[in-house]
This record gives structure tokens, C-alpha cells and sequence, in this order.
């Protein structure tokens, strides 16, 4: 009876319909699409990574043995490293891109912003949404991340500042999702250059052998990881500067110095940032944003709250 009575009155303090619309089938099957783009795109980041690492160490241990497999090893790395710039690359952007298309739709719809036409280009298929949404939700029965995507409690501000709250929420995820990665991308090369060493002690190479053996086949392998590296801290660095620009138009929010005019179009602003981001930015596995959505979803509910006893306290 005290929980029926305490979402009676939490609709009753209601001011937008980001908790209810966000939860609408059709914006589900929205989710669904975007998550099922990303992990296309992640799968064949899976297997760049595969081929350019476990394999070309394999390789490198069995040229350590049998010197007359050398060239055939440093011929792979090269091939990995073509293969990259004419496939791997290009469609893990497309992916990416008519991910981040779909998640713009979401956006959109939920926190009542305008298509950027102009910015995004046409919106995606309808049809193409919903065949993406059923292969995802085929692989993926259980789906209970995808259901309140924004905090309920953003539900008793009005619009203009509730959308700014799930803005800075996407800045704050994706920032620290990206510098979490980064340090993991460290500990790998880390592990790879004592694989190195420990290869060539091995096979007593000489300085020429250890170049053929074992640093041309790895160069696929040291190029995705420094630019894994590169590009997740530049990109953790530019979502922070969104989120820090999201918490200034937040103050600005509060303190009434923009009309929700201004907010929504400095939303809309903020919103194009977004979007671009999501288009470049690098891709973050599966696993590890699993392993730390429980500790992150923790944190971010208490940030959406603490914002929004701070808006409902203000005059």
C-alpha cells in the first residue's frame, strides 16, 4: 500500500516524460538496434585484436623454433596491418556510425530535442531499427539494461533541465568508461613487450633475428595498442569537456540566466557534440563495460540526485 502510494505521488511530481517514454517498447527496440550495431562493431574489433596479437606471439614462439617460418610470420603482420586500413577500419566506423544514428533517435524522442538534419543527415529505417532490435533481442533474451536508460528522478524537473542531466550522464559515462580502457590497453603492451623479451631469450636472437622474428610480425599488435591508447584518453579528455560544459549550462539552468528557450538550444548544441563523439569515438568491449556498470550505475544515480535536490531546492 506505501509503494502504490509512493509512485502515485512521484507521477503526481512529475514535470517531463523521460521515465515513461524511455521505457516504450518502440524505444527499447531503439536501444536494441544502437547495442546491436556496437557489438557488429566490436566483433570485428575482437577479431583485428585476435589476429594481430595471439596469433603473430604464436607465430613469433614458432619461428623462435623453427627459424624457417620467420618470413612467413613478418608476411602476417604486414598482412594484418593492410587488412586494417581496407576493412577492419572502415566498416567498424559504419557500424559505429548508424549505431550512434539510432541512439540519436532515442535521444531525440526522449529528451524532446530536435533531428539535426543538417548535422546527422536522414534518420535511420524504420525497418533497419526493428531487424537490428530482433537479432539483438534474439542473442540477448534478458535485456534489463536497456529499460531506464535515464534516472527516474530526472522525471520531477521540468524538460529543459531534466535533459541536461542525462546529457552530462553520457558525457560522465563514456569519460570514465574511456580512461578505465586506456589503463587496461597499458597493462596489455606492458604484458606484450615482456612476451618479447622473453621470446627472444628463448631463441638467442640476434639483433637481426629478434627485428624479423619478432618486431615486424608484433607491428599490427604495438600500432593498435598505442593508438587504442591514444585514442581512448583523447577521447575520454573530450567527454570530459562536454561534461564540464553540460554542468556549466546546468548552473545556468538553475540560476535562471537562460531562458528555456536558450537551454534547449544549447541542449541541441551540446547534443550535435554528442553525436560526434559516439560516431569517432574507439570501442570499448562488452566486458568491461559489464564489469563496471554496477559501480558506475551507483555513482550516477547519486550524482542525478544530488543535481536534482539541488534544482528542486533552488528558488
Amino acid at each position: 500500500m506505501e509503494a502504490a502510494l509512493q509512485r502515485t505521488i512521484f507521477k503526481l511530481l512529475q514535470m517531463n516524460s523521460i521515465p515513461q517514454e524511455q521505457v516504450l517498447p518502440h524505444q527499447i527496440d531503439r536501444l536494441a538496434a544502437q547495442q546491436y550495431f556496437y557489438s557488429a562493431a566490436k566483433r570485428i574489433q575482437a577479431i583485428h585484436i585476435f589476429c594481430s596479437v595471439p596469433l603473430v606471439l604464436i607465430g613469433s614462439l614458432i619461428a623462435a623454433f623453427f627459424p624457417q617460418f620467420s618470413v612467413y610470420t613478418a608476411l602476417w603482420g604486414l598482412s594484418i596491418t593492410f587488412l586494417d586500413v581496407i576493412f577492419f577500419s572502415p566498416y567498424q566506423k559504419m557500424f559505429k556510425k548508424q549505431a550512434a544514428k539510432i541512439q540519436e533517435i532515442f535521444d531525440c524522442d526522449v529528451l524532446k530535442l530536435e533531428w539535426a538534419s543538417i548535422k546527422i543527415g536522414r534518420r535511420p529505417d524504420e525497418e533497419t531499427v526493428l531487424e537490428a532490435a530482433s537479432h539483438f533481442k534474439k542473442a540477448n533474451p534478458s535485456y534489463p539494461h536497456l529499460t531506464d536508460w535515464y534516472a527516474k528522478e530526472v522525471g520531477q524537473l521540468p524538460i529543459e533541465q531534466a535533459r541536461i542531466i542525462c546529457q552530462r550522464t553520457n558525457c560522465w559515462w563514456d569519460s570514465k568508461l574511456r580512461r578505465n580502457y586506456a589503463n587496461w590497453v597499458v597493462i596489455l603492451l606492458s604484458s606484450l613487450v615482456i612476451a618479447l623479451v622473453i621470446i627472444g631469450l628463448i631463441g638467442n636472437y640476434s639483433l637481426e633475428s629478434f627485428i624479423l622474428r619478432t618486431l615486424v610480425p608484433l607491428t599490427p599488435a604495438f600500432l593498435l595498442g598505442t593508438r587504442q591508447y591514444s585514442e581512448h584518453i583523447e577521447s575520454a579528455n573530450s567527454w570530459q569537456r562536454l561534461k564540464e560544459y553540460s554542468e556549466q549550462l546546468w548552473e545556468q539552468a538553475i540560476s535562471k540566466q537562460k531562458t528555456d528557450q536558450e537551454l534547449t538550444q544549447s541542449s541541441r548544441c551540446l547534443q550535435d557534440e554528442i553525436y560526434e563523439h559516439r560516431c569517432k569515438s574507439p570501442l570499448i568491449f562488452d566486458w568491461l563495460y559489464h564489469q563496471l556498470r554496477p559501480a558506475y550505475s551507483e555513482q550516477t544515480d547519486r550524482g542525478v540526485k544530488a543535481m536534482v535536490e539541488d534544482a528542486l531546492r533552488a528558488p
